[in-house]
């Protein structure tokens, strides 16, 4: 696999290539953008800050086989227009500003399940620290939902931090298992069973149950919803976000809920979509927990599309 990275400043393009090339991807550098159309062809990822995300979508389309990934330390909400209009743009790195490389484990953790398509979801421990703790729960009924949605508030208010990030937490794993108990679940003509109307009361058979896992390793508490049915699509991320981020109301369709998408992205430094059709939507979410509560409010997030999504 080859990928092309697209850099203007020097030391944080070597540090965004040292990443590739221990990741096993032939990389190339490059700091003029006038020089990516020549450079991307053939290559397999195409790598760029936002601010030349045009450059990028151009590229792309010279290339139907390429994906895009970019970086940002800027909101989401203006690299987000790059993921709309162009399908093979799949990933978003926030980073803290325009010195600072994106995330090495999260930058690690693309780059891996870039060169191996047929891995599947990466492992939970692969995004925490050996040494982790956490709970695993399956959700069937709305009465179950709100005790785990309380006991992921205590479990983070118990790491002595502020209890805004343990309030964030619980907001996050509410909407995460909303989506998976009521906009999810469909019959077997695939018609959605709850997704209109959000108040009512579920009662999920015990294999259609949402999975709920929590962990943290001291540093970061990751939170994981699964559900069976794999009927997530690129759309309900990409434009429920944008709608959310824009002010919009929420969607009732079934799987587009735009104030729900903005939620998840305000409560989590990082979140990761991977859908296989049919058979999971499984959404992963990262928070930092040594962030002061302004890093927390205005660090640039990260979003990533895996599996039937990219």
């Amino acid at each position: 696999m080859r990928a092309i990275v697209l850099e203007r400043n020097k030391l944080v393009g070597r540090r965004v290539l040292r990443h590739f090339l221990s990741s096993g991807i032939e990389a190339s550098l490059i700091e003029d953008p006038a020089a990516l159309p020549a450079a991307a062809a053939g290559a397999r990822l195409v790598c760029a800050d936002a601010f030349d995300g045009d450059a990028v979508v151009a590229a792309l389309r010279a290339n139907p086989g390429a994906r895009g990934v970019l970086w940002t330390a800027e909101p989401l909400k203006r690299a987000l227009r790059y993921m709309a209009e162009c399908p093979q743009v799949m990933h978003v790195l926030g980073r803290k500003d325009f010195e600072s490389a994106p995330r090495p484990w999260e930058l690690m953790m693309l780059l891996r399940r870039a060169r191996d398509e047929a891995a599947g979801p990466a492992p939970l421990s692969a995004y925490l620290d050996w040494g982790h703790t956490g709970f695993d729960e399956r959700v069937t009924t709305s009465d179950e939902r709100d005790r785990v949605v309380a006991r992921v508030q205590d479990f983070v208010t118990a790491l002595q931090v502020p209890k805004r990030l343990a309030e964030m937490a619980s907001e996050l794993v509410h909407e995460l298992l909303m989506n998976a108990m009521y906009d999810a679940p469909v019959d077997e003509r695939g018609v959605p069973r709850y997704a209109g109307d959000r108040k009512a009361v579920v009662h999920l058979a015990p294999d259609d149950a949402a999975r709920l896992r929590c962990a943290t390793d001291g540093t970061r508490v990751v939170v994981q919803v699964r559900d069976r049915f794999g009927g997530l699509q690129r759309k309900h991320v990409v434009d429920g976000l944008a709608r959310g981020l824009a002010g919009g109301e929420m969607d009732t369709s079934h799987g587009g809920a735009g104030l729900g998408m903005s939620v998840c992205h305000h409560n989590a430094l990082a979140i990761f979509f991977d859908v296989a059709r049919g058979r999971h939507t499984e959404v992963t979410a990262v928070l930092e927990l040594d962030l002061n509560l302004r890093e927390v409010r205005t660090l640039a997030r990260s979003l990533h599309l895996f599996g039937e999504l990219a």
